[in-house]
């Protein structure tokens, strides 16, 4: 047989495996060797989670179903890959590298397939993923009753495992120590309890979990003469919410310590595979001996910090933010360089950027310490207040050109999450990290068509271009009309379970509010408005949540 015969059989073969693949199914079983681990267990139960609920397909158990998608594992493969392939007719095999990629091999499948009125059509995808990034991680600020400390658990738990399909594999969270008078505050406690229980199903989806945390801050209880001198903030980035200590302060400096020790006990049961250092809003002191906080009071008390972290925490992997590092100028980058040239085996990354363009610092003259980078992309309050208080705020260019700022020079990185309102955001960044290559744009088409429906790809694109030039409030233009119209035909094309989703909702208010706010020239009134901006409220369990950055605008 020659070769080019063989081809032809080939070509026909695998014609013939996507026709299968393609055919609607109504019963799926799927699959997991009998000595699965919790990340295999728990893959299995999202996968059959998000298929159930975006169509009318059941999984089904025994041996008699339209489709048989099997999860395995095998560790020839690199770790957090994955490999799609068939194994014979309706047999779909979703192989990881290790458990990790058995997540991110079903979020894949799921992106390529199809969910409609009549049942579910497995995706034709075939191939093999490596991530690139090995911190693809994702911030969550849980404070100010945002969605993160307001809304139902079970919202938020169901929200990380989504999360984790696109290829997340950390996720820190941030203890506010400023809204609490102390740990036995009751008010406290259910928070803690809160942050275990969203750590811990980070942790079923194969998430490495940590604190993200300001290393001087403290309780709203403590006594003033501890408190910090302000750092000079002549552009107005730096807050402060009353209770930084100053840790030259020998009485100040121990209870940091002790109160530091106290909160990493409160995580025992769920266990810290990072912590990431905090220098400004909240944070600094402006002190004869902190000053420059980033070179000088800053690094050296974290690094006092991490030596009890990774006494409590063996192998804990520490991250040094420079957020607003030098606005203005006060040589602290040169000076965390100095600082680190002497000592730096207690940190395992430097985390940059900035409220605009990336630091230029560490493009020019290195990372300090000649440590791996990651970014922290602020995908939530650029250029809108309230944070998320108009839906949808997808930022497709900004974080391409921040992007290729960067040059490769990332290892990963934490955007910055202050509720679901950025979701396409956290999914471009996440999906950068794992493929730098690609461009925001097909993320974006990607995340449509998975999300809402591949019929609806290029006009819902469009309609997301048209949010994105109308991202400032007071420059929005006359093509707010154009985008509502292709987000009111897209609806006609979706199912019932798109159209009442909270990604869809949010995304079809923006249009909303956009076509009301350039009607009414900006004026925040009218009954469509006030609706629009209730519905979003019930959305992000905002009801009690601040009124300046996370509850939406309120119509009287």
């Amino acid at each position: 047989m020659d070769n080019s015969f063989k081809h032809f059989i080939l070509g026909l073969f695998l014609f013939f495996m996507n026709c299968l693949a393609s055919a609607q199914v109504h019963t799926i079983r799927i699959t997991v060797p009998a000595d699965a681990g919790m990340i295999a267990s728990h893959a299995r139960h999202v996968l059959a989670q998000q298929i159930t609920s975006r169509c009318n397909a059941r999984v089904v158990e025994g041996k008699t179903a339209d489709l048989t998608i099997e999860l395995v594992t095998e560790k020839t493969g690199e770790p957090e890959s994955y490999f799609i392939s068939d194994n014979g007719a309706a047999h779909i095999r979703i192989i990881g590298g290790d458990e990790n990629g058995l997540i991110y091999g079903a979020g894949k499948f799921l992106r390529s397939s199809r969910f409609d009125k009549g049942g579910f059509t497995p995706g034709a995808w075939r191939g093999s993923s490596v991530p690139a990034g090995k911190v693809r991680g994702m911030y969550f600020a849980s404070h100010f009753g945002n969605f993160y400390e307001a809304a139902p658990i079970e919202e938020v738990q169901r929200y990380v495992d989504e999360l984790a399909l696109w290829g997340v594999n950390y996720l820190v969270v941030h203890y506010p120590e400023f809204q609490f008078t102390g740990f036995d505050d009751p008010a406290a406690q259910q928070l803690l309890e809160r942050l275990r229980q969203i750590l811990r199903v980070a942790r079923s989806g194969g998430m490495k979990v940590g604190l993200l945390q300001v290393p001087n801050g403290s309780f709203k209880s403590t006594p003033k003469e501890l408190l910090n001198v302000p750092v000079p903030d002549q552009l107005h980035r730096r807050g402060n919410f009353g209770v930084n200590l100053n840790p030259a302060n020998p009485v100040a400096h121990q209870l940091l310590r002790k109160e530091w020790a106290a909160l990493l006990d409160q995580f025992k049961s769920v266990g810290l595979d990072a912590i990431v250092y905090w220098p400004y809003d909240e944070g600094g002191c402006g002190c004869s001996e902190c000053w420059p906080w980033g070179a000088r009071g800053f690094p050296k008390l974290s690094r006092d910090l991490s030596k009890i972290a990774q006494a409590k925490y063996p192998g804990i992997k520490i991250v040094l933010s420079t957020w607003v590092f030098d606005t203005p100028g006060a040589g602290e980058w040169e000076g965390l360089s100095q600082f680190l040239q002497k000592d730096k085996g207690w940190v395992n990354y430097i985390m940059a950027d900035s409220h605009e363009g990336f630091p230029r610092y560490p493009l020019d003259k290195g990372v300090p310490g000649g440590l791996p980078m990651l970014n922290f992309p602020e995908i939530s309050m650029w250029g809108q207040e309230p944070w998320g208080g108009y839906g949808a705020n997808p930022l497709t260019n900004r974080l391409q050109r921040l992007w290729n700022e960067t040059d490769n020079k990332l290892s990963g990185g934490f955007p910055y999450s202050e509720g679901i309102f950025e979701d396409i955001n956290k999914v471009i960044c996440n999906q950068l990290y794992w493929n730098g290559q690609r461009s925001t744009a097909d993320i974006v088409r990607e995340y449509i068509a998975y999300e809402f429906s591949p019929d609806v790809v290029e006009p819902v694109a469009k309609a997301l271009e048209i949010f994105e030039s109308n991202h400032y409030r007071e420059n929005i233009t006359a093509g707010v009309n154009e985008a509502f119209q292709l987000i009111e035909q897209a609806e006609l094309k979706l199912t019932s379970q798109v159209r009442k989703s909270w990604r869809w909702r949010i995304v079809y208010l923006r249009a909303l509010i956009d076509r009301e706010m350039f009607a009414t020239k900006g004026k925040l009134e009218g009954e469509t408005l006030k609706k629009a901006f209730s519905e979003l409220t019930a959305i992000y369990h905002a009801e009690h949540g601040h009124s300046m950055p996370i509850h939406p605008p309120v119509i009287q």
